[in-house]
């Protein structure tokens, strides 16, 4: 299926792992959505490059391409853990980790659609470049190469990344609003977090009283899935 981009049938398979809130999970569970933001929101300033270089119209004016605002994604990793993921993502100590499998992860958004599945929902493997291979993919899209044409082009511009952040290892889960109408800088979709989400680690520096609350309340909700808290920073007993 062409909607899987640079990830092959056999990696469809593969765990992916996202580092959130307690207060991001709670509310998924709640409201049963996943959510996407518009890669404008991502921090580093190279992401969404294509969707904002400048175009001409047949007047001759410099317009946004109006794909920018009809993009939305959601990062996860193949990395399964990592004292930087806690630390960027849950600086508050307030981190949980979900996983789940790649095809489980593309499958939840292509099913939330009532049309237009095809042509709206990918999930892609992150490239990353040196600062000039990114210069030479701008130029080539001003000079009119047809790379990014398209919904698999447009959504493959947003799979691109400076070498310095490769060792990320993103895999992105991207929607492309097919009527360009969803004006919002999140997309939600309605999902079940219980058969979608098949484990859930707590931030190692969360103290144990409230990992216990919150795995509690997690099994009360209907959770059936593994809950543990992560022992990262677990000093290790060598007797």
């Amino acid at each position: 299926m062409g909607n899987y981009l640079d990830i092959s049938q056999e990696e469809r398979g593969k765990n992916i792992f996202r580092v959130l809130t307690i207060e991001r999970l709670i509310e998924m569970f709640e409201k049963k959505i996943n959510t996407l933001v518009k890669p404008e929101r991502w921090d580093d300033p190279f992401e969404n490059f294509i969707l904002n270089i400048p175009v001409k119209n047949s007047k001759g004016e410099d317009r946004k391409s109006m794909l920018r605002n009809r993009s939305y994604g959601q990062c996860w990793t193949l990395t399964r853990e990592s004292d930087a993921m806690w630390r960027i993502y849950a600086p508050d100590k307030n981190g949980v980790k979900i996983n789940t499998k790649i095809r489980k992860l593309y499958k939840s958004l292509h099913d939330a659609q009532s049309s237009y599945a095809n042509i709206s929902c990918f999930i892609g493997k992150v490239e990353y470049y040196p600062k000039d291979k990114i210069n030479q993919i701008i130029d080539d899209r001003i000079e009119g190469t047809k790379q990014f044409d398209g919904s698999i082009g447009q959504a493959k511009s947003l799979l691109f990344k400076r070498a310095a952040f490769q060792h990320e290892k993103e895999i992105r889960l991207i929607y492309l609003d097919p009527n360009n109408q969803v004006d919002s800088e999140h997309y939600h979709y309605h999902c079940d977090p219980t058969s979608l989400i098949d484990g859930i680690t707590f931030d190692p520096r969360m103290s144990p009283r409230l990992y216990k609350i919150f795995k509690k309340y997690l099994i009360e909700i209907g959770y059936k899935g593994k809950i543990i808290q992560s022992g990262l920073y677990r000093a290790p007993n060598f007797d």
